[in-house]
């Protein structure tokens, strides 16, 4: 299904919040700048956020970075200005951008007397086909009903595709990480079952397929094998970063692509 509704942006930037694993330092002159940099296809669902990382002892919300000059721009010679949201410090928006397929772009972020910068591919529009289901009655062993549900899109033979799938449910995300190359099924239909959700009658799952550059789909997976625990968790180490400077966290920009059920 294409992309086009408001809510469903809302939902993406949702979807994606939240995520960055970050180390904290034993002490304040150890502070380094936490970079959230996620871009879509979709517009006035892009954004940006800065902040510091804190003390270990200090169960705050980390700092958040204002006055920075944010930009990115793409291989065709636009550039995209995002501007700090005056009711959000630390939040940086440009709610006309819209990712094209088949483009790199640029991040450049001057904040706190550090320059950082990074570099994202984009790929082919998803090609979401369907979302299936079957019910799943429950039995003496195993008294829970539920609804198994399938994602089904079509990879483009032509490039080296990596991607992540986001069930939605309810409005909730799923803490499982759906993620996979194009190894195995390239140019082929993909099928995967949402193993670890359970839906019920009257449940709505909104479903995204996220294609993403390789450096986005080893930090992915680096946080998956890390535990995906949450911003301010416990982890053995950092996600790997494509974040050039004196910075942790990433810069991603992704085609999408998503389907709605509502459970009968």
């Amino acid at each position: 299904m294409k992309k086009g509704f408001i809510f469903i942006a809302g939902l993406l930037v949702f979807a994606f919040s939240c995520e960055k694993v970050i180390d904290i330092p034993l002490n304040e002159a150890e502070q380094r700048i936490v970079v959230e940099a996620v871009l879509f296809d979709v517009e006035d669902s892009s954004f940006i956020k800065l902040s510091k990382t804190g003390s270990v002892y200090d169960n705050s919300d980390f700092e958040k970075i204002s006055g920075a000059t944010v930009t990115v721009s793409d291989d065709q010679g636009n550039t995209f200005t995002f501007i700090e949201d005056p009711l959000t410090p630390g939040l940086y928006l440009d709610t006309t951008f819209i990712a094209q397929p088949y483009r790199t772009y640029d991040l450049s972020i001057i904040a706190a007397g550090e320059t950082i910068t990074a570099t994202s591919t984009t790929y082919e529009d998803i090609q979401f086909d369907s979302l299936d289901y079957f019910y799943q009655a429950g039995s003496f062993g195993n008294p829970d009903s539920s609804y198994f549900v399938f994602f089904n899109f079509t990879d483009n033979g032509a490039d080296k595709n990596f991607y992540r799938a986001i069930p939605v449910i309810n409005g909730a995300k799923s803490g499982t990480y759906y993620l996979t190359d194009d190894k195995l099924f390239n140019g082929n239909n993909y099928r995967q079952p949402f193993f670890a959700e359970e839906m019920g009658h009257g449940d709505t799952l909104i479903a995204y397929i996220v294609s993403m550059d390789e450096a986005n789909y080893t930090y992915l997976n680096t946080l998956s094998s890390n535990g995906g625990g949450g911003p301010f968790s416990p982890t053995p180490s950092n996600p790997v970063s494509n974040l050039e400077g004196n910075a942790i966290g990433f810069f991603g920009v992704f085609m999408t692509g998503y389907e709605q059920i509502i459970f009968p």
